[in-house]
């Protein structure tokens, strides 16, 4: 939930708008002196801290200053009265949202609030504007926001393109770190020798090359969210170097003489079955333990057709803003072509889509011509399969989405025919 921090030693204007918070459906804090602020910031993680200028205990720009000084991302509004107006200016050119005069009045205050949160929101990153309302994607959304204030390791799965990353970042805006760094790393560029180094930074001298002291992801991302994209393809012996740090939550740079603590939280990702790697040897069964306390399934968009139009239109304005087009929308032609398509590729192939077709188009609307599927190599099995009971609901789901066409139905499925009538002939549904 989103919760704001207000610093305002009139205690009765303070409770005032705690309340009207409270109606809009924000939680609020109060404090009345930039010593409890600071008290709080350093314990909570706030998304907007409303302030007055003039507090007791000095001017409320030091807990501006605090913000910036400290690299944190936390928007910041001063209320203030007439004769202090070029003070909040000046605070606004370091870096506060707005200042609004008093007396204050609810309806103004709370739009402006809520646009800072929403501008907070979307400054993220572009993952973060994307909008799914499937239900089946919303109850992923509630688990993941659960388990956010939990500082448990969370195990991310779902096939290339789902949006593995976007359920990353939520679990670290809603979570007490969500001030501190959040930082990616690419599991596959990641080689054994240089996995200590990445991981650790290294001092000058350390070895041949190099010739400056680096900070290493751990550091980067200290008090922060550490996320894995692609775990499985971390290498073995990069493996034992990451499992090492986990388990005892410090590590030494190379070169280093002294051990260094950490504390980061660890997402990881994989698109891969990881109880297989395990088995294969391929994947640390121990690692496995340490970064999977906590499962997620991120569905795939062939899973949640219903997210198909509603993606397709948030991603038309954004690439509408980024290529300088004025397209107006979709035909019904389109619509039907987007919304039959199995999109193996899902939500990252959906944007590659709308992508060129807005790059082609020359007039006011998205055609279905417009709409260039690249071919997908056909599989020997369905994918992302995990007992009977999924086989069957894929495969129903599959008939209705081809109105009954079996060829159409198996083409979704990425599976043979023979394959599908067999699996049909499994469950009855022939």
């Amino acid at each position: 939930m989103t919760r704001i921090l207000i610093v305002e030693d009139d205690t009765i204007l303070s409770r005032l708008v705690v309340n009207w918070l409270k109606d809009a459906g924000i939680a609020a804090d109060s404090v009345t002196t930039i010593r409890e602020a600071f008290t709080r910031l350093k314990k909570t993680g706030y998304d907007l801290i409303l302030c007055d200028l003039r507090l007791p205990d000095g001017c409320g720009v030091k807990i501006l200053d605090w913000i910036n000084g400290n690299g944190k991302r936390i928007p910041f509004i001063i209320m203030t009265k007439y004769g202090d107006v070029p003070t909040a200016v000046d605070a606004v050119k370091k870096g506060a949202y707005e200042f609004i005069e008093k007396p204050v009045h609810d309806i103004p205050l709370i739009e402006t609030i809520q646009k800072a949160l929403e501008e907070r929101v979307s400054n993220v990153g572009e993952t973060k504007i994307i909008k799914r309302v499937s239900r089946t994607y919303q109850e992923l959304v509630q688990k993941a926001e659960l388990v956010a204030n939990y500082d448990l390791s969370v195990m991310i799965r779902g096939e290339s393109g789902a949006g593995k990353e976007h359920i990353a970042h939520i679990l670290h805006e809603n979570s007490v770190r969500r001030n501190k760094p959040f930082v990616k790393v690419d599991c596959g560029t990641i080689t054994k020798e240089l996995a200590a180094s990445l991981f650790f930074g290294h001092e000058k001298g350390a070895y041949t090359g190099a010739d400056a002291n680096a900070t290493g992801l751990f550091r980067e991302a200290e008090g922060g969210t550490l996320y894995f994209d692609e775990i499985g393809n971390l290498p073995v012996e990069a493996q034992r170097v990451l499992l090492r740090v986990l388990q005892e939550r410090q590590y030494m740079p190379l070169g280093g003489t002294k051990e260094v603590s950490c504390d980061v939280r660890v997402i990881a990702a994989t698109n891969e079955d990881i109880e297989k790697a395990v088995d294969e040897g391929r994947f640390r069964f121990d690692l496995w333990q340490r970064v999977d306390e906590y499962t997620l399934e991120v569905p795939s968009l062939n899973e949640c057709p219903e997210d198909v139009m509603p993606l397709a239109e948030e991603l038309l304005k954004r690439f509408n803003r980024e290529l300088r087009k004025n397209v107006q929308g979709f035909s019904d032609d389109a619509k039907e072509k987007l919304q039959s398509h199995c999109w193996p590729g899902n939500v990252r192939e959906l944007k590659n889509v709308i992508r060129c077709a807005v790059v082609e188009n020359t007039g006011g609307w998205i055609e279905a011509v417009h709409l260039k599927f690249k071919p997908v190599p056909r599989q020997g099995q369905v994918l992302t399969l995990k007992d009977d009971e999924e086989d069957r609901r894929k495969i129903e789901q599959a008939l209705g989405k081809a109105n009954g066409n079996v060829s159409k139905a198996a083409d979704i499925l990425h599976i043979s025919r023979p394959t599908l009538y067999k699996k049909m002939d499994d469950f009855g549904l022939r």
